[in-house]
């Protein structure tokens, strides 16, 4: 089995992980915060790299140092605008939003690169903000479509993650000859967890408080924030960052097609999430401009 195709199995994976994650988010948001969840999450992944990171720190560079706090950043800014966002619209919209990944990393390419955008892409831009736009617009109607495509505010915060996160692949693409996954993944997730205890102090939450709720949290919660912080963390972005190194930034975002599928598969009967007209019709927008994009001929 060549690399490549190695890749694109642990890039199905992570599709899959993607889709569900904001199940566990929902889940554990019954019983703690947004900033006590991602503290925790982030919390569990570090203490699991600790290793990798004493390793990394030994030998550091200031070049090495500035490259990793600007990916922790932008790591940090996914996940943070992502668990806010996640508590004022639905799994499916959320990962939905992700497919939006190559037209930003798109963009994002031609106004840092240079890169020439074909007809054929902004013919697929186009479709894509299409799509998003209606669902954005749409979710201004109030609570009629709530528990299909959620909420004004919730959807632009999840936009907000996707901008972090698509910035995160170009950049970390563009360095990625030079590190090793484990080194994203070490300042990813110290930087998360930095972040976290800044916000928790802020709002008056103690961070010692935090762990200690987890002895008293149900099985259910503490069981998705197990999982949240060994496979949605540790594992997910190991595979993600590997797989960043094999394939092109296109085909990684490519894997975001599972996720709203895995998203609806557990939301819909277990969340009573709900698909709608509106919904369908954006979806459809969205994975069609997308699609127009990674079907690409390079």
């Amino acid at each position: 089995m060549n690399l490549r195709l190695k890749a694109i199995i642990a890039l199905g994976v992570t599709g899959i992980l993607g889709g569900v994650a904001p199940l566990f988010m929902k889940i554990a948001l019954r019983e703690f915060g947004p900033f006590q969840i991602l503290f925790i999450r982030f919390g569990i992944a570090f203490v699991l790299v600790l290793p990798l990171a004493v390793t990394i720190f030994r030998s550091i560079h200031f070049k090495q140092l500035k490259d990793g706090i600007i990916a922790g950043l932008l790591f940090s800014g996914n996940v943070f605008f992502i668990m806010i966002g996640i508590q004022f619209t639905t799994s499916i919209v959320s990962q939905l939003f992700y497919l939006l990944t190559p037209l930003f990393v798109s963009l994002a390419q031609y106004f840092l690169f240079r890169e020439k955008i074909s007809f054929r892409r902004v013919v697929s831009m186009v479709i894509c903000f299409s799509g998003s736009a209606y669902l954005v617009l749409s979710s201004l109607k109030g609570t009629a479509l709530i528990q299909s495509i959620g909420t004004i505010h919730g959807n632009l915060l999840v936009l907000c993650a996707v901008l972090c996160w698509s910035s995160y692949v170009v950049f970390t693409k563009k360095i990625g000859s030079k590190y090793t996954p484990s080194f994203f993944l070490v300042f990813g997730f110290m930087t998360a967890v930095i972040a976290s205890v800044v916000f928790l102090i802020f709002s008056n939450i103690s961070p010692i408080q935090t762990v200690m709720r987890l002895f008293s949290a149900s099985p259910g919660v503490v069981a998705s924030l197990i999982t949240l912080g060994v496979v949605n963390s540790v594992l997910f972005f190991f595979l993600y960052q590997w797989s960043l190194k094999q394939v092109s930034a296109f085909i990684v975002a490519s894997t975001t097609y599972l996720a709203p599928l895995a998203a609806a598969a557990f939301a819909i009967p277990f969340f009573g999430e709900k698909l709608s007209l509106t919904l369908i019709v954006g979806a459809l927008c969205i994975f069609l401009g997308s699609l127009l994009i990674l079907t690409e001929k390079r």
